[in-house]
């Protein structure tokens, strides 16, 4: 009786084992790219460790693959930042302040939210963990130059990306938090503003 529950116990533990194996990077990435335009609600958090305090921000965001991410800040402040593919293309996460900064944001959320985690993988160690339903996955910076300023990237999600923090060099802590997501109507799509 022992051993045909050790026998059991075996083939559960292999199969836990071989399904978490099976959830590597490009499943996630096919996983990710499935989404095609989605809106939801965000909660921003910004730790500045110099003065030991946070600023935090709520707002909608709107994305829609292969043409622009919308970040529609409603407190403590109204403005809108739309990010598209070939605004994006300068935009070096983790340089600048103010409006560069959240351009540089919002050009990762770009990638991330489409699943293209290989547009990351020449400037990023990529560690993920984790099942289809509940994933995590590590950025760190593969150059000097990159880590003087980003000390690691940790995003976690299931079906989408439900979590991004950004840990910089110098103690500095940003996290995005997305909720309420919903796929968006070819209506919703067409009353997106366009990039400024």
């Amino acid at each position: 009786m022992p051993r045909r529950l050790i026998a059991c116990a075996c083939l559960v533990l292999a199969s836990v084992s071989l399904s978490a194996h099976a959830f590597d990077r490009q499943a996630l990435q096919a996983q990710l790219e499935r989404t095609t335009a989605i809106e939801g609600r965000f909660t921003q958090t910004r730790f500045l460790a110099d003065v030991d305090t946070e600023l935090q921000s709520r707002g909608r965001f709107a994305y829609v693959r292969d043409q622009k991410v919308v970040w529609q800040l409603e407190t403590p402040v109204e403005d809108t930042l739309v990010l598209t593919p070939a605004n994006a293309e300068d935009a070096t996460p983790g340089e600048g302040a103010g409006d560069a900064g959240r351009e540089q944001v919002a050009a990762l959320l770009l990638r991330l939210l489409g699943g293209d985690w290989s547009a990351l993988e020449e400037r990023f160690t990529q560690t993920l963990d984790g099942t289809r339903d509940a994933w995590r996955v590590q950025l760190t910076p593969r150059d000097a130059e990159l880590a003087a300023r980003i000390a690691e990237i940790r995003l976690a999600g299931g079906r989408h990306v439900e979590r991004l923090v950004m840990e910089t060099a110098d103690g500095d802590r940003l996290r995005i938090e997305l909720s309420d997501q919903a796929p968006m109507s070819p209506e919703a799509i067409d009353a997106l503003p366009d990039a400024r």
